[in-house]
């Protein structure tokens, strides 16, 4: 009986080790691979990707599970994340299930105008330019799409694109209009920060340049904003690029409603979609401030100044006659 005991134990315990040692040859997972299935791609198709890449050891063995399991219909199209020696059971189940689907990391940044965000995410697969576009200007939601890092399968709608940018605003910047009091609304706040988020390059100083702006705009005096007449002027083809640099003479009169060296007050809305630290900078500006002028030291910080004259001396200071 024990002699029994013993040979069934010993014959469990080789059927485990064969079954590990099987597992480590044919499917020890290797590294992952992305790799992309096309609307209506036929089934002995797919097998043959998949062998070509590594990931499953037998196209037949596929192709018949494939034809057991399912149909090559029940493969959804899109990119995924498959890793090299995998069973083609759990292949199948992953590209079926849409459980490996391939996420692009898009990461927009602070401060890119709806178009930058646009061209990226058509660069990157995610949805097509022109719709999402046109979503954001039929809904007036410059200064809305907030920046982050964000994770999209591939040719997602541009509408869930742009909800999921919404969502983000609504968790990070929405719940700072309960928390700060102002007499904007939340559009000229968002107005006001886009301009900062233009002009700050160091954090502490977004405090002070909003409330620069704030002091402009609430005396009546135009903002002469850099940033809003560059806004105006749109891609500059020379450049390659929005924002063009070293603006002159000639692009400060351009005629535009978004030119504050034109026009008094608030320009008709955002000029780019802010961070939180620049909105917050312009619900809890600097107190006692009372500066009207500010200019670039060349270190990335700013020279403020209450009176033109001093602006003027600065100037001269900083960038000689």
């Amino acid at each position: 009986m024990k002699k029994l005991i013993f040979l069934a134990c010993l014959m469990l315990c080789l059927l485990i080790g064969g079954c590990w040692g099987v597992k480590a040859c044919f499917f020890n997972k290797g590294p992952l691979v992305v790799v992309k299935i096309e609307p209506g791609q036929s089934g002995a198709s797919v097998a043959h990707m998949l062998k070509e890449k590594g990931i499953i050891k037998s196209e037949f063995f596929f192709k018949l599970l494939l034809r057991i399991t399912s149909s090559s219909r029940d493969l959804k199209a899109g990119r995924f994340d498959l890793r090299k020696n995998t069973s083609s059971f759990e292949v199948i189940n992953c590209i079926k299930s849409g459980k490996c689907t391939h996420y692009e990391k898009v990461t927009i940044l602070e401060g890119w105008r709806s178009e930058e965000i646009a061209e990226l995410l058509a660069e990157k697969g995610v949805t097509d330019a022109r719709k999402f576009l046109d979503i954001v200007r039929e809904r007036d939601l410059e200064g809305y799409l907030f920046p982050s890092t964000y994770l999209f399968a591939e040719n997602t709608p541009a509408q869930k694109v742009v909800d999921e940018m919404l969502a983000q605003y609504r968790k990070n910047i929405a719940p700072l209009f309960k928390k700060y009091k102002t007499d904007l609304t939340e559009k000229q706040v968002l107005t006001v920060a886009s301009i900062v988020e233009r002009e700050a390059v160091v954090h502490d100083e977004r405090p002070k340049i909003a409330a620069v702006y704030l002091n402009r705009y609430r005396i009546g005096k135009r903002l002469e904003a850099d940033p809003t007449v560059q806004y105006a002027l749109g891609f500059n083809i020379k450049e390659n690029r929005y924002w063009k640099k070293g603006l002159t003479y000639k692009d400060l009169k351009v005629s535009s409603p978004y030119n504050t060296y034109r026009n008094a007050g608030l320009p008709p809305g955002p000029i780019c979609n802010p961070s939180r630290e620049s909105v917050l900078g312009v619900l809890n500006p600097e107190k006692n401030f009372d500066a009207l002028y500010f200019v670039a030291d060349n270190t990335g910080r700013h020279v403020f100044s209450k009176t033109f004259d001093e602006h003027r001396r600065h100037i001269r200071r900083i960038r000689g006659k």
